[in-house]
């Protein structure tokens, strides 16, 4: 209840330690400088626009993560398998 969500380049706000009397008055001013960032962000080219720009490289960045952790789980498993194939050999001797 506290939280008021953003939007995209406009960080959520945080009401938490506002006085009740003022809550009102800022949620309504949040919405209001997320309905002017909506705005200036059509004015723009298309390039130059946050989910273009900012969003974009976001987004590269958690596909890179990904691959990153898939990459460290075949890591792993290649791993676990020369540990196994070297268990076994101490074993068999």
């Amino acid at each position: 209840m506290d939280i008021v969500a953003g939007y995209k380049g406009i960080m959520d706000l945080d009401l938490t330690n506002v006085r009740e009397d003022l809550k009102k008055e800022l949620a309504k001013q949040h919405q209001k400088d997320i309905d002017e960032y909506k705005g200036e962000q059509n004015k723009l080219e298309p390039r130059l626009r946050y989910e273009n720009t900012i969003g974009r490289v976001q987004q590269i960045h958690r596909r890179d993560e990904l691959a990153q952790k898939k990459r460290l789980e075949q890591q792993n498993e290649q791993d676990l398998e020369h540990i196994q194939l070297y268990n076994d050999r101490l074993q068999k001797k």
